[in-house]
C-alpha cells in the first residue's frame, strides 16, 4: 500500500476543520488509558496478541503539546501518539458524526 502524504495531510486538515467548526477549539474526552498492542501483533489478524500494555492519552497529549512549542524534538513515534488521540476522538460516541 502506498500513502500520499500530501493527500493525507489535506484530508486530515479537512477533518480537523470540520471537527473544529462543529465543536470549537477544544474537545473534552472522557477516556485516558488505552490498550497498546505491539506493531507486529496489531497488524497480524491470524494470531491473538500476547504483548499488550497500557498507553495513556494524557501522556501522549502532553508530549505533543510540548512539541508544538519546541519542534526540534519531533520523532516519527510522535505520529503514533497523535494517532491514538485521533482514534479516541474518532470512536467516541459523545462526538458522533461531523
Amino acid at each position: 500500500m502506498r500513502v500520499n502524504i500530501i493527500e493525507l495531510k489535506q484530508i486530515l486538515n479537512l477533518l480537523l476543520n470540520k471537527l473544529e467548526n462543529k465543536y470549537g477549539e477544544v474537545l473534552d474526552l472522557d477516556v485516558d488509558f488505552y490498550w497498546d498492542i505491539a506493531f507486529d501483533e496489531v497488524y497480524n489478524p491470524y494470531e491473538e496478541p500476547k504483548n499488550i500494555s497500557l498507553g495513556q492519552l494524557s501522556d501522549d497529549l502532553d508530549v505533543i503539546t510540548k512539541l508544538y512549542y519546541n519542534s526540534n524534538n519531533i520523532v516519527i513515534y510522535d505520529l503514533k501518539r497523535i494517532a491514538e488521540i485521533l482514534k479516541a476522538i474518532s470512536v467516541n460516541p459523545a462526538i458522533g458524526d461531523i
